[in-house]
């Protein structure tokens, strides 16, 4: 079967001698070209046993196998990630590195228990530092050093230094003990072999005359390494990959590696594939334009047949809540006219952003999935705060305290709990009883869990005399939590504090929408708000980190937070390293085939407060987008954005329904009439049952309703979405 090229891509797969380096932009054909290159080989003469495919994921790794297979038929290629072909290596040798043939690989959680253990048999250092040690172990193998060598690279700079490559060393000899390698271990220990053994390296060697890499923007330094060992005999090596993708700079990805690459192998042939087969002219437009400002980069501008202008707008919302409904409604006129819900995506670049969406989709009723962290209220930090609510609230919810009790940590384990436990059992009471009245517990027990107790009775009374939402940020302070991440220099315990303290400003929203709720009241609401309704496990909307979504495609891209300090970040901001965070909204922008929407908040409530944050320098550098929509008092009107943004091309006001050029979906909306919908009608919703509206706001599609439901308080729907879903009754019976 003949496989379809243009001529740049023809030229890649027609090199097939010495090192070549593939630029290959966002869309661009990058998998057909190396499954095309390796089927030519093939085609040539050379045995499938002889080539050699590395990728980054399995699927991708089988997804090129079941190409190869259905255009040529053979079979044999070695094609796998580089950890699986490192751990197939090792299957075969590690005997000759002191390691037996069934040594066990250790997943994150195996390598967490060794630490978590380790430190249990050194009180002296603080546990929580768990997470920072495993970090700098993983830190250190991609460095390939050893903990003394690690120690020397550190102890300048790390208070903790000896702590560290204690650990470290522990770790290892642990490790060597259980027979054991983690993943790190999987490329280290690889080189470790070919380095000791020259015999292995040169069967592989041998074996392999063409060597593939995809996704080369992402190879760490022990990656890198291994492709050279191997590469060294031959001197056949195709790389492909894309510069201004790689985003994935924390885990240990170099982009020198591709950068440097016609250095490191002279003689490279560089080919750079620039038609992108995915988007449109004008979305390309807009990627082109912001990562030309990357200094560190392969010049190259991405070009499409497909010449529709147009295709990227930009708005600035007047907040995040105005922001997550504008969202919405989108949605609704795409899925009006035709769009599934899994044509669609909704990118941040926090996670913590996506609590607003959530609640939104939720209430209109849009199905979507959470991809690149959990849903919100499903994220292990809410629920250990929640749990301290739930505490306050219902003392007797067992299963809450059992959950924090020793979270965050003070010193109660098992032994403890167990007492308590049986305490409880003993006393036919609860477990907060018998913590209380501890007259069956020893006094060694009954002390450490003191501490634990008196922050149970401080809640239960604060619960009383505080509003919604200063008890919630009380319970954070007393519990112990906010002060727990705000101590740790885990990466991911800033996204935690972050998504914890967006836990108060789902309180505050809730209040401002029901001024005489209570703590509990938010309580009864959250239950409704992370209660797992039953989807389309096909048709959903991708509500997702930039990170996570990075090979997918979609039909439509909202790309939202476009602020400064959100998007780009304040670490990439204050350390002026803003490169990364640039690829990442290039990754963003270029996962759109048909139409991109931007938006960032005037203001957006964040860490306890509200903040009004300027529009993310990525805004001006898109330049071309067709309008801005800026709130003013009389509603939405078309603004310039800056001197760079151009507006369509008569700059004239409209709704958010234009967001589908021509699509005003008049078959879809001419029997819902919006001026029924009006303050103190009594209507029935499909979902929340019956209410009454207590205010609008807007007119036609763009209107909303704030609803009062009996039990769940007021909810406010654009009715654009949720008329469908709402109907308008006169029986005045059995109303909130």
């Amino acid at each position: 079967m003949e496989i379809q090229l243009n001529a740049q891509q023809q030229s890649a797969v027609n090199a097939v001698q010495g090192p070549v380096l593939v630029i290959a932009g966002a869309g661009s054909g990058k998998t057909r070209v190396l499954t095309a290159r390796i089927c030519h080989l093939i085609e040539m003469g050379v045995s499938p046993y002889n080539i050699l495919a590395i990728t980054f994921t399995n699927k991708a790794a089988d997804e090129m196998k079941q190409r190869i297979e259905k255009y040529i038929g053979a079979v044999g290629v070695w094609t796998s990630t580089f950890h699986s072909m490192c751990a197939r290596m090792l299957r075969v040798d590690a005997e000759r590195i002191g390691y037996s043939k069934d040594f066990s690989i250790y997943t994150e959680q195996e390598s967490d228990r060794v630490v978590k253990r380790i430190l249990a048999d050194h009180p002296a250092i603080d546990p929580k530092k768990k997470s920072e040690i495993l970090w700098h172990i993983s830190r250190a193998k991609t460095l390939s050093m050893s903990p003394a060598e690690y120690y020397d690279a550190i102890k300048d700079d790390e208070n903790d230094a000896e702590d560290i490559t204690m650990v470290y060393r522990r770790y290892e000899e642990e490790l060597k003990r259980s027979n054991s390698l983690d993943f790190d271990d999987l490329l280290l220990k690889t080189i470790m072999l070919f380095e000791t053994c020259p015999d292995v390296l040169e069967k592989y060697q041998q074996r392999f005359e063409y060597i593939h890499v995809d996704e080369f923007q992402d190879t760490n330094g022990l990656q890198y390494k291994l492709v050279k060992l191997l590469a060294a005999r031959s001197g056949n090596l195709f790389a492909v990959g894309d510069e201004d993708q790689s985003i994935y700079s924390w885990r240990g990805a170099e982009i020198k590696n591709i950068l440097d690459f016609p250095k490191d192998f002279p003689g490279t042939k560089v080919i750079k594939l620039e038609q992108n087969y995915r988007s449109t002219s004008s979305i390309l437009k807009a990627a082109n334009n912001v990562i030309k400002n990357n200094r560190n980069r392969n010049d190259k501008t991405l070009w499409s047949d497909n010449s529709e202008e147009d295709c990227v707008e930009y708005y600035e919302a007047y907040s995040d809540r105005d922001e997550s409904e504008k969202v919405a409604r989108a949605i609704g006129v795409l899925t009006r006219d035709g769009a599934n819900y899994s044509d669609i995506a909704v990118l941040v670049r926090a996670n913590s952003l996506t609590r607003q969406f959530e609640e939104e989709f939720n209430l209109h009723g849009i199905p979507y999935k959470v991809f690149g962290g959990f849903r919100f209220f499903e994220r292990k930090e809410i629920k250990d705060a929640l749990a301290y609510v739930r505490l306050a609230l219902n003392p007797s919810d067992n299963d809450s305290l059992l959950r924090v009790i020793n979270y965050p940590k003070r010193g109660i384990g098992d032994g403890a709990v167990g007492e308590l436990r049986q305490a409880a059992m003993d006393g036919n009471c609860t477990l907060f009883a018998a913590l209380i009245n501890h007259d069956r517990l020893g006094s060694a027990t009954s002390k450490k869990l003191s501490g634990f107790a008196n922050i149970l009775l401080d809640l239960i009374e604060a619960k009383d005399n505080m509003k919604p939402v200063e008890f919630m940020q009380y319970a954070l302070r007393r519990s112990g939590l906010e002060d727990a991440l705000a101590a740790s220099k885990d990466r991911e315990d800033v996204n935690r504090l972050e998504n914890i303290e967006e836990l108060v400003a789902a309180v505050r929203q809730f209040v401002q929408d029901n001024p005489e709720s209570t703590i509990s009241d938010f309580m009864q609401s959250v239950a409704l708000v992370s209660d797992a309704d039953e989807m389309d496990d096909e048709n959903y909307v991708t509500l997702a980190t930039v990170h996570a979504v990075k090979g997918l495609e979609f039909d439509y891209v909202f790309i939202i937070g476009l602020e400064e300090g959100i998007f780009p970040t304040q670490r990439a901001i204050a350390s002026g390293d803003l490169e990364e965070e640039r690829r990442l909204m290039y990754v963003a922008i270029t996962r759109a085939r048909r139409r991109v929407f931007a938006f960032n908040a005037r203001s957006r409530y964040r860490f306890g407060r509200t903040e009004n944050f300027p529009k993310s320098r990525f805004v001006g550098e898109m330049t071309g987008v067709r309008q801005a929509l800026r709130y003013t008092n009389s509603g939405y009107a078309s603004q310039p954005v800056d001197n760079r943004i151009k507006l369509g091309a008569n700059g004239a006001s409209q709704s958010f329904k234009s967001v589908v050029r021509g699509a005003q979906s008049n078959r879809a909306t001419a029997s819902v009439d919006y001026d029924k919908f009006v303050k103190n009608t009594v209507v029935e919703h499909t979902k929340f049952g019956r209410g009454v509206i207590v205010e609008t706001s807007g007119e036609g599609e763009d209107k909303i309703a704030s609803i009062m439901f009996r039990g769940l308080g007021i909810k406010r729907f654009a009715l654009a979405i949720a008329a469908p879903s709402l109907r308008i009754i006169n029986d005045l019976d059995d109303i909130c």
